[in-house]
């Protein structure tokens, strides 16, 4: 989902930010539904989030010229009774250990982008991760390599917007202990909700034969291809991978982060996370600094050949 506390502030300075905000459309979600879940009224729920969609609906008539506004809004509360519906979080609620503030905060944090970038990807990076090509040498044993006519694989969300994800290549690494393994380059293309369709260049592990599990594909689809996570990560074209992990403790709730030393983890519901490797990380990184080289030691570096690859930003080891 969009960074909606960015568009609200600028909606402020604009003077434009008239009727309901993510604030207060969550506050009112959870004063209205708090003690629905502690009872487990399923369709008292279900009844809710139509009528808080039709309430939407009718503010949008009376606000012309906001339909983006509305829509995200929309969003925000199928995401909200999607939350409250987990297991995992109506648990928390019945045995007292999620309050409504914890709850609105939680959820006003999640959908507002704030814990997915709380950490920078970019601090996973070390280049001692990954084998040099020689003894003492500064160069890395990783190799990125294109290819053409690569398969294509067609793909709709749950919100019917279609993605067509194309194998154009892949980045090989050796890492310091000496295993060798490597990490497929794909070209993304995505529809957006205004009807366009965006083009990215990503590099991600994608288990193709687990697209036709329903709950993989939705983690693929609006998860590890979300806007947010291609282009806030600062990884450059690396953008983790979906992975299946049991939940390790009572906290190990949706929608929470961890980082340690060697990942990073957002789980996005009780099978799955999106994870950010750092030897994998670290090999991307060390094959586009390769390329922007190479660029320059050819004099070709006009700030376009190597520009798709999204990462200008050289890190240092921690």
């Amino acid at each position: 989902m969009s960074n909606l506390y960015e568009q609200e502030n600028e909606s402020n300075r604009k003077g434009k930010n008239r009727g309901s905000t993510a604030e207060s459309l969550v506050r009112l979600l959870v004063t209205t539904c708090y003690s629905r879940i502690i009872l487990s009224d399923a369709s008292k729920l279900d009844k809710l989030r139509k009528q808080f969609k039709e309430m939407l609906s009718m503010e949008e008539s009376k606000y012309q010229g906001e339909k983006e506004k509305y829509d995200n809004l929309r969003n925000i509360v199928d995401s909200f009774f999607n939350y409250i519906t987990d297991d995992r979080v109506v648990a928390q609620v019945k045995s007292g250990k999620l309050s409504k503030k914890n709850l609105e905060t939680n959820f006003l944090a999640d959908i507002m982008s704030v814990p997915k970038r709380k950490f920078d990807m970019k601090d996973l990076y070390r280049s001692d991760l990954i084998a040099s090509v020689g003894k003492n040498s500064n160069t890395k044993n990783v190799k990125m390599s294109f290819k053409s006519n690569g398969q294509e694989h067609i793909y709709t969300d749950t919100n019917g917007k279609h993605y067509k994800l194309t194998d154009i290549g892949s980045i090989l690494y050796e890492e310091w202990g000496g295993i060798k393994s490597d990490l497929s380059i794909y070209q993304l293309e995505k529809e957006k909700s205004n009807g366009e369709v965006s083009k990215d260049l990503i590099c991600t592990r994608i288990i193709i034969s687990e697209m036709g599990n329903p709950k993989y594909r939705k983690a693929v689809l609006e998860e590890l291809f979300s806007e947010e996570n291609i282009h806030k990560s600062n990884a450059g074209i690396y953008i983790g991978q979906i992975q299946k992990r049991k939940q390790s403790s009572d906290k190990d709730l949706p929608h929470t982060e961890t980082q340690t030393t060697n990942e990073y983890t957002y789980r996005i519901d009780d099978e799955y996370v999106l994870e950010y490797d750092a030897t994998e990380l670290s090999a991307v990184v060390e094959a586009i600094k390769q390329v922007i080289n190479q660029d320059k030691e050819n004099k070709f570096d006009d700030g376009k050949s190597h520009k798709n690859l999204g990462y200008h930003d050289e890190p240092s080891d921690r």
